[in-house]
């Protein structure tokens, strides 16, 4: 399977989307976010086969990727124009219907275990035909409380036991080794930390690598998203 073209979209920091359109000469257009342009996003790969005019009209630019600016909308390097945004959009949200191996990220407040403590979980669910593989990187990771709406505080995730656990105790994996998470497998990794007065919601950043998105890249690539805010009940 020879890849004809690359579609790149990016921003700068601080949202510094990194998205992207593998076009193939099988017929099949694979979708990778990495860093998606949503706060609260998945990441992972998906893919599609296109009508052939747009199969034709994506692979016209040839191997060299073609890079948007998802905030201005429009190319940084010909031959890109403003019909090919419209069809690379349109492909995008196609394959986005389709999941081939995709995890969701979630966060959740669990009991109080000490004055202003609590256990908090980071979960993981899977999408797709295939397993993700993903490893985090908790260095780059963060928790964020909030309070009515508004920011209150940034920390660094607490230092983890283990990787992800299903339900059933099975280990998934994701700390210092690679995660495998199979379409529709949950799993959960729980730690402690102090909570502040008032906060009532909180979210985790979620970095790290994302392993063999595309056939033609078995390496891994950074990823970084955000889970949804998640209640902190009294």
């Amino acid at each position: 399977m020879k890849r004809l073209a690359t579609i790149v979209w990016q921003s700068p920091a601080p949202t510094s989307v990194d998205e992207r359109l593998a076009v193939y000469d099988d017929g099949t257009v694979w979708l990778v976010i990495r860093r998606p342009r949503e706060l609260a996003g998945s990441i992972g790969s998906w893919f599609t086969r296109p009508a052939a005019v747009d199969l034709a009209a994506l692979a016209a630019p040839g191997p060299a990727p073609i890079v948007f600016d998802v905030l201005r909308q429009h190319d940084s390097g010909a031959p890109a124009s403003d019909e090919l945004w419209s069809v690379a959009e349109r492909v995008r949200a196609a394959a986005a219907e389709d999941p081939r191996a995709v995890a969701t990220f979630g966060a959740a407040a669990l009991e109080v275990v000490g004055p202003g403590r609590r256990s908090v979980a980071l979960t993981v669910t899977g999408a797709g035909t295939d397993a993700v593989a993903f490893e985090l990187d908790a260095a780059r990771c963060t928790v964020q409380f909030s309070a009515s709406g508004q920011a209150m505080a940034w920390v660094p995730l607490p230092e983890l036991g283990s990787g992800f656990v299903t339900p059933d105790f099975e280990p998934l994996g994701g700390l210092r080794m690679r995660a495998t998470v199979p379409p529709e497998a949950f799993g959960a990794t729980a730690f402690e930390m102090a909570v502040p007065g008032g906060a009532t919601t909180i979210a985790i950043q979620v970095a790290g690598w994302l392993i063999g998105a595309l056939p033609d890249e078995p390496e891994r690539g950074a990823f970084f998203t955000r889970t949804d805010e998640a209640p902190i009940s009294a």
